[in-house]
């Protein structure tokens, strides 16, 4: 499957109304974690909003991105360059 089309998938699946099977969340662990901590976001123990950012496109567990915001971390990226 291609990259992008399996981001968005799993994008569209990271709501606590979604029930992900065990298999794929290992599968898609790495599409589905915040890009600081590594909690799998598709994990129905997980309870809180997941975000992204527009500009870089990683997704980030509530707690990592209130952090972020508060100015307690920071994270790195990859600048994209828009066309």
């Amino acid at each position: 499957m291609d990259e992008e089309l399996a981001k968005e998938r799993i994008r569209n699946l990271l709501t606590p109304e979604i029930a992900v099977c065990r298999p794929c969340r290992e599968k898609y662990k790495e599409l589905a974690s915040c890009s600081i901590c590594g909690k799998n976001l598709l994990d129905p123990n997980y309870k809180g909003l997941v975000y992204e950012c527009p500009i870089c496109g990683k997704l980030f567990c509530e707690e990592c991105w209130n952090k972020m915001e508060a100015g307690e971390i920071t994270h790195t990226h990859e600048e994209k360059v828009f066309k």
